[in-house]
C-alpha cells in the first residue's frame, strides 16, 4: 500500500512539473523554463544538462543503471529530456539529448520491461527526425 502510494505521489509530481515547464515554454518565458528545466534536474537527478550532454552513449546509461533510478523515475526524465528537446531543431545539441531519450527508452523496455504507447510514438518521432536531419 505505501509503495503504490508513493509511486502515486511520485507520478502526479512529475505530472505537475512537466505541466509547469510546457506552460513556460508555450509562453515563450524561456529563461525561467530553462532555470526551472536545471532545478528539477539538479534536485531530482542530481545532474545538469551540460553534463548530461557531455557523457556518451554508453556513459550515460552506465549512470542511469548506478543510480538504480525507479522506472517512474527514468520515465520521468526520458519526458522532460523530450519536452527539453522540442521544437527538434537540426543542431547537435536536439541530437545529443534524443540519443539520451533513446538510450533511456532501450533501458525501459530491456531492463525494466516497461513500455507505452507513448513512448513508441515519440520514439518514432525521434526516428523520424533523424531520418530527416542526421
Amino acid at each position: 500500500m505505501f509503495e503504490s502510494d508513493y509511486m502515486l505521489n511520485e507520478a502526479r509530481k512529475f505530472a505537475e512539473l512537466l505541466a509547469r515547464l510546457m506552460g513556460l515554454k508555450a509562453d515563450g518565458k524561456y529563461e525561467e523554463y530553462n532555470d526551472q528545466f536545471n532545478e528539477i534536474l539538479q534536485k531530482e537527478y542530481d545532474t545538469e544538462v551540460e553534463k548530461l550532454l557531455a557523457l556518451s552513449e554508453e556513459d550515460f546509461i552506465a549512470a542511469l543503471k548506478l543510480a538504480d533510478y525507479s522506472t517512474e523515475k527514468l520515465n520521468a526524465l526520458s519526458q522532460l529530456l523530450y519536452v527539453f528537446a522540442q521544437p527538434f531543431n537540426a543542431d547537435e545539441e536536439t541530437i545529443l539529448i534524443l540519443k539520451k531519450v533513446l538510450c533511456i527508452f532501450d533501458l525501459l523496455e530491456n531492463e525494466h520491461h516497461y513500455q507505452s504507447f507513448e513512448n513508441i510514438d515519440k520514439r518514432k518521432t525521434i526516428y523520424h527526425y533523424f531520418n530527416t536531419y542526421a
